[in-house]
């Protein structure tokens, strides 16, 4: 078995030479498509009422495989209240190789700003605005090698690292 591993790894350094690695970038916008089409997102919790819209991504430098959505957010109790505000939420990048597909999860909100919200709601808001992030966003692909370009197809087994860099989601490939 011993003599199977070390020619498997011998094999791989030799075909490592010949085949170079790639890399697939891809930007803000391209991974908004896959994004845009869940929001508006309306979610009711205890006395609030929730309406979370237009996001945008962000590609922060130096994240390494963290992606950052920003977001619209108002919050209102019926009849009393209505105050706006933005959020940014980052999460980390992962990756399910049999299915070729990159997921946003484990989101954590890095700015909350809500103007007009009395500060006796602000915790709870923001508490109950964690939430509804978590179930909305965990685990959302946010990009999926295409089973019909057969660099992607390859590339689906081959992943080497991911990570943000000059504003964009760098995929590279190979041994």
């Amino acid at each position: 078995m011993e003599m199977l591993k070390q020619l498997w790894t011998k094999i791989r350094s030799v075909l490592a030479k010949f085949l170079p690695s790639y890399t697939f970038e891809i930007g803000a916008k391209e991974l908004e498509k896959r994004i845009t089409p869940l929001f508006p997102i309306k979610k009711k919790k205890l006395i609030f009422v929730f309406k979370i819209t237009d996001p945008k991504v962000v590609l922060p430098p130096n994240r390494d495989n963290r992606v950052g959505i920003a977001v619209s957010m108002k919050v209102s109790i019926p009849g009393l209240l209505a105050a706006r505000g933005r959020a940014v939420i980052h999460g980390e990048i992962d990756y399910w190789a049999e299915e070729g597909e990159f997921y946003f999860f484990d989101p954590e909100i890095d700015e909350l700003e809500i103007g007009g919200l009395p500060g006796r709601y602000q915790e709870e808001v923001r508490g109950l605005f964690e939430s509804i992030i978590r179930s909305a966003v965990s685990d959302l692909c946010i990009y999926k090698f295409d089973p019909a370009d057969r660099k992607q197809v390859i590339a689906k087994r081959m992943l080497k690292s991911i990570k943000v860099e000059d504003e964009k989601l760098k995929i590279q490939v190979g041994l």
